[in-house]
């Protein structure tokens, strides 16, 4: 069987899958049921100085089986956090307690977390606190200089040069986390013209599965510009998702979206699904597989002129999926098989990703 055991700044995983910051590890029963879901280590929800406040509804669906949040930090204080997150020390899992935000919280409850709690590592979010790099370097270096455990600093999507804040950042933390939710976004229903959350003018936060090419592609950046471990975390909900994130860099993977929308059994899910994959494809280990993206890079195809698609009939079963979503009309059927009109195709590709048959190749 594949070994999925991980090490993390010093820290052992038994897998690579663990709960990301949210409302699924709110509190200590809610974190133990992540780990008898399987997962492969705990991350706390985030605890701020004060405690949070927000206004309901907090939690919503939305388009593309996304989830759309005005959640915050934790609503409960955190001295009553902290002593609950000493039932999970324990239990035979690495605890990693989330902080935010500014740099004076960071550093009072570095300390507090530290010398109560004795985490395997903190994690502090920079979700609120600007799209400035410099700021956030300090925010990193009062927390380095207020605790000697490892730290993990998790990445906004909105931030704009996160090459140049990876490698800023990179000197005065451990690993990286990325990324947080994306927004801020709306929607609302139509009918009534109610919004979805309770926030002021309803507008909330973007996680789920919308938000996972946003998460693979930071994930690879951070990965590619400097050495520190990266965890990935956007949209993650099944075993193939990690593979991919793995494969652009990440060395482990956090879950919160897919928890609420199935549950707990979702880490182990995700943990069994990764071990198929792996053995499946001959790999023994996830070291084998990390940054594999990275490295194809250099052999990919490049087209120096625009192909075209074409259709190997000995596999294709004349199901029409591409036919119908050719908007160029370069696809008709002939004789029980898809057919091309080179003069009409633009080389875009998108019909093959509806071939279940790997009938499809672009080729001049």
């Amino acid at each position: 069987m594949p070994d999925l055991s991980v090490k993390i700044s010093g820290i052992e995983f038994k897998n690579p899958v663990m709960p990301a910051a949210g409302p699924n590890v709110r509190n200590s029963e809610l974190m133990i049921k992540a780990i008898d879901g399987g997962a492969g280590a705990i991350v706390t929800k985030t605890i701020s100085v004060v405690a949070a406040n927000d206004p309901r509804p907090t939690i919503r669906k939305t388009n593309c089986n996304g989830l759309m949040n005005c959640e915050t930090w934790s609503e409960t204080p955190a001295e009553q956090f902290i002593e609950d997150c000493k039932k999970i020390k324990n239990l035979g899992v690495p605890l990693i307690v989330s902080i935010g935000y500014k740099s004076d919280d960071v550093a009072k409850l570095g300390k507090i977390v530290q010398s109560e709690l004795e985490p395997d590592a903190i994690e502090f979010s920079t979700h609120y606190v600007g799209r400035q790099v410099e700021p956030l370097v300090e925010i990193a270096k009062s927390l380095r200089k207020s605790v000697d455990i490892p730290i993990w600093m998790k990445i906004s999507p909105n931030f704009l040069g996160i090459e140049e804040l990876a490698l800023a950042v990179s000197p005065f933390v451990d690993g990286f986390v990325a990324i947080n939710s994306f927004g801020p976004v709306l929607d609302f229903d139509p009918e009534n013209l109610e919004p979805k959350l309770g926030s002021k003018y309803g507008r909330g936060w973007l996680s789920g599965q919308p938000i996972l090419p946003i998460a693979l592609r930071i994930v690879h950046q951070i990965s590619s510009v400097q050495n520190k471990p990266v965890i990935g975390v956007g949209g993650i909900a099944r075993g193939i998702d990690a593979i991919k994130f793995i494969m652009a860099g990440a060395s482990a993977v956090q879950v919160c979206s897919a928890a609420i929308q199935k549950g707990h059994s979702i880490y182990g899910k995700i943990v069994s699904e990764i071990e198929q994959w792996l053995e499946k494809h001959g790999y023994n280990s996830l070291d084998e597989i990390k940054g594999l993206y990275s490295r194809s890079l250099e052999n990919r195809l490049k087209y120096s002129s625009i192909p075209v698609m074409t259709i190997d009939e000995s596999k294709c079963t004349g199901c029409q999926a591409c036919i119908s979503r050719c908007v160029q009309g370069a696809l008709y059927l002939s004789d029980d098989k898809s057919k091309v009109i080179a003069e009409n195709c633009i080389g875009c590709g998108y019909c093959q990703d509806f071939c279940a048959f790997d009938a499809m190749k672009l080729k001049y």
